[in-house]
């Protein structure tokens, strides 16, 4: 994998929870007070919470997966010193990628709670 790729999906778990719409309050389209046809009501942060966990969760499962091939790549390395090397910068960018992720996460989640406060 290359460093490029890493950072994209880095970048990818800050930028994307930032720029969903959508939210969690939703009413039925058919109530006794409007019989008429209405669309859900919707709150921004509980959808950008729920993308969040969603990419959290995708985060954590590839840098799992990233983590078991480093750890393979360094138990058949046979003593390779580029081997070695390449399955230690897996380990070690899976392991960053939780990091930022969970920081991420954690970040939108505190604020989306103290906007929920206000609301």
């Amino acid at each position: 994998m290359s460093k490029k790729f890493i950072a994209g999906i880095l970048a990818l778990s800050l930028v994307l929870p930032v720029i969903t719409l959508g939210g969690d309050e939703e009413q039925f389209p058919f109530t006794a007070a409007s019989p008429r046809f209405s669309l859900p009501t919707v709150k921004l942060e509980a959808t950008v919470v729920r993308i969040t966990n969603l990419l959290f969760y995708f985060i954590v499962l590839i840098s799992i997966i990233m983590v078991l091939w480093g750890g393979v790549t360094l138990a058949t390395a046979a003593g390779d010193p580029s081997k070695v090397d390449l399955a230690r910068h897996l380990i070690m960018y899976a392991l960053i990628a939780i990091v930022v992720g969970a920081i991420s996460w954690g970040l939108i989640n505190l604020v989306a709670s103290y906007l929920g406060r206000l609301a």
